[in-house]
């Protein structure tokens, strides 16, 4: 990142020159223009995110901009107020009919930004979302698999393995993905991201997390390893690439895994009965990993295996389903 800085006429317009990539310059009256400030908060902070949650967060950059234009007919940061941020946030309740949670996860980017926008120029009165307080949020819903969902998945998955045989089709590939998701509990962008050179022994090696945090080793256990090997020998090959990829050597993409995971709850579901069928994503097994990882071995490393650079969620991953409550009640005396 570069800057330059240059003077209207008179001294009286001083822009600043932000060239964030070689050819992409953010020219901004660096006092006056909250949007350009986010702007470059987004250039500079956001995009280092996963590229979904750099998209999230821009949406709700955008949503809270339309709002403050609106409202303001303004673009100035000093208009931007704690009352500011408790009526946008009231809108996206009362107005718009947003959860509890859609309406916490937009205050979670807004403080980010806010904050970073204060420490490089201060708002006239103060962090305007300092001390704003989140929505009470119902319990969240257990989203993961029973042992009974885990144990039909992998039936499935290991039938397809026979069933998938066209040229168009790699079932070998595709059963990987769903052990490694299983085994490891790592997002859907965390695993596309890996290379091959990554994969050594038992091993991702230096594997980028969200946000910015890696994380220098992710154990790959027997089970998802030998799923793994078996791809690489004899579908993939060992040229230097993503470790993932298509029959053309291009790096799988988000909606391909849904896919495939789409096709896998498809074959487990084939003869089960619809209060019995399984809802599956990326997710779904993330959450479920997480879970069996605190049940059995605790919190702290259920915690640590999770990637996340703060324990605030973690909690939404390990609790027990409704069922799991009402047994360990029954039979606690």
């Amino acid at each position: 990142m570069s800057t330059r800085k240059k003077s209207g006429a008179g001294d009286s317009a001083k822009l600043m020159m932000i060239e964030v990539k070689p050819g992409e310059p953010i020219w901004f009256d660096e006092a006056e223009s909250l949007s350009a400030w986010i702007r470059l908060y987004g250039a500079l902070e956001a995009a280092s995110n996963a590229e979904n949650t750099e998209a999230a967060k821009g949406r709700d950059l955008d949503l809270f901009m339309t709002f403050f234009r609106e409202r303001l007919n303004s673009d100035h940061p000093n208009d931007w107020t704690k009352s500011i941020t408790s009526a946008f946030l009231r809108h996206l309740e009362s107005g718009q009919g947003k959860k509890a949670t859609t309406v916490n996860r937009v205050l979670s980017t807004l403080r980010h930004c806010s904050a970073w926008i204060h420490r490089r120029r201060p708002f006239l009165a103060g962090d305007p979302c300092q001390g704003i307080k989140e929505l009470v949020t119902d319990e969240p819903a257990w989203k993961g698999l029973t042992d009974v969902d885990v144990m039909r998945l992998r039936s499935a998955a290991e039938q397809l393995v026979v069933l998938k045989n066209r040229k168009n089709q790699n079932a070998i590939r595709d059963l990987a993905i769903f052990q490694v998701l299983l085994h490891t509990g790592l997002r859907v962008s965390e695993l596309l991201g890996l290379e091959l050179s990554q994969f050594r022994e038992k091993n991702f090696h230096d594997v980028k997390r969200k946000g910015k945090v890696r994380t220098s080793k992710v154990f790959v256990p027997p089970e998802a390893r030998q799923a793994l090997d078996r791809y690489v020998t004899e579908v993939r090959g060992d040229q230097a690439g993503p470790l993932f990829c298509s029959q053309d050597a291009v790096r799988l993409e988000r909606q391909h895994v849904d896919r495939i995971l789409k096709q896998l709850a498809a074959q487990a579901n084939s003869k089960l009965k619809d209060e019995e069928k399984i809802k599956l994503s990326a997710h779904v097994l993330r959450h479920t990993f997480l879970r069996q990882l605190a049940r059995k071995e605790g919190l702290e490393f259920a915690m640590e295996m999770s990637g996340h650079s703060s324990s605030r969620y973690i909690w939404r991953y390990t609790k027990p389903s409704q069922d799991e409550k009402e047994k360990a009640l029954s039979e606690l005396f």
